[in-house]
């Protein structure tokens, strides 16, 4: 009976559909197969669940190589973190994360910079070995006595033009005698083609900013310039189709101590009032820079925490998720100023990365042939 409707009204109906009820639904028909499998239907329930801000997951990847996630979807401030079997074994212990884009996540390993795409929706996933050059590519050239630090910035995004993933590094010599930055690389890897690409950049990235936030076809950090210690912090931006990078402006003030993320669409700047609190600022138009706004705050007195991260809204966007100390995730009321902790089998957990990410049945890219 399923193959009686029309395709068109299949897809219109599939898209709508939770994504593990379309793993399900693979299994109705050899028509049903082939259209949840086609990669225009996937791009298609891609952007409908970014349009409608559906299929939202928060992943977590704690200390030991463990992984979890928690469904936004399933109520407000619903409580327990499920338990997420994915390729847990000793090469995902000492694994960071990336990014993530379009339902995959990037991970990776920090002692060799192996790479790990993983699905956790499907639960499909890729390592790429040695996929990361362990020294500074040959546009920085090394002649002084300096030291280096591999990866003070990564990011990972989709670049639609080329249909290929990438994963970009930022990395920096160091002047021991002077504590100063000498010089500074961007990295561009494209994942399937394994193409890279190393550019001169006269930024540095602090390492407390070290992932890149993914909006709109873009990598952001926050970052400063090298060839003037004296200059203000600035978002530095690498657009993911045009290759090129550029900087954008801040809002007018003058705080230190601030991290750049993601609330829905909007990019946001937590900026920590040493001893008073945090304002959550977010850009409403991208780009502009006089659409920044001041859109909450929360006090010491409010909320005990050392370092603050907002990870996304509730679904009645009352409750921001809030991500504490790296070892504390909370629903904060903006409203009421009353949190409540996020558990994980009853108890907290301790020294974690969080990031959101979107189910999806995106295919994890293998290596090319």
């Amino acid at each position: 009976m399923a193959d009686r409707f029309p395709p068109e009204i299949v897809i219109e109906i599939l898209i709508r559909a939770e994504v593990q009820t379309l793993l399900r639904c693979r299994s109705v028909s050899k028509k049903w197969l082939a259209i949840i499998d086609a990669p225009d239907f996937i791009k298609h329930q891609i952007n409908h669940s970014i349009k409608t801000s559906t299929n939202k997951t928060l992943f977590v990847k704690e200390e030991y190589g463990r992984f979890y996630d928690y469904d936004f979807d399933c109520s407000d401030s619903c409580g327990t973190m499920e338990f997420r079997e994915l390729p847990n074994s000793s090469r995902t212990r000492s694994v960071s994360l990336v990014g993530s884009c379009n339902g995959l996540i990037c991970l990776r390993n920090e002692s060799n910079d192996d790479i790990l795409i993983v699905n956790p929706s499907t639960r499909k996933h890729h390592w790429f070995p040695g996929f990361l050059p362990l020294n500074f590519h040959s546009c920085v050239n090394l002649t002084w006595d300096g030291t280096w630090f591999r990866g003070s910035g990564y990011g990972f995004g989709y670049d639609r033009v080329s249909d290929d993933y990438k994963i970009v590094r930022i990395a920096q010599v160091h002047n021991t005698a002077k504590s100063w930055f000498l010089k500074s690389e961007m990295l561009i890897c494209k994942v399937k083609t394994k193409i890279v690409r190393a550019v001169k950049i006269p930024f540095v990235v602090p390492t407390s900013h070290r992932m890149g936030v993914l909006a709109n076809e873009a990598l952001h950090w926050i970052a400063f310039r090298y060839d003037n210690p004296s200059s203000s912090e600035v978002i530095l931006v690498y657009d993911l189709v045009t290759d090129e990078f550029r900087e954008d402006p801040l809002p007018e003030f003058h705080e230190s101590g601030m991290d750049i993320g993601l609330l829905g669409t909007w990019l946001c700047l937590t900026v920590n009032h040493e001893g008073v609190g945090v304002v959550v600022w977010v850009m409403k138009e991208y780009g502009v820079k006089e659409s920044w706004i001041k859109l909450f705050s929360i006090s010491h007195t409010d909320l005990k925490y050392g370092s603050l991260r907002p990870l996304g809204f509730s679904k009645r966007w009352l409750e921001v998720l809030l991500e504490l100390d790296g070892d504390r995730l909370v629903w904060y009321d903006i409203e009421k100023k009353k949190a409540e902790d996020i558990l994980l089998h009853g108890s907290q957990m301790r020294y974690f990365e969080a990031i959101i990410f979107l189910r999806s049945l995106a295919r994890v890219p293998a290596d090319a042939n």
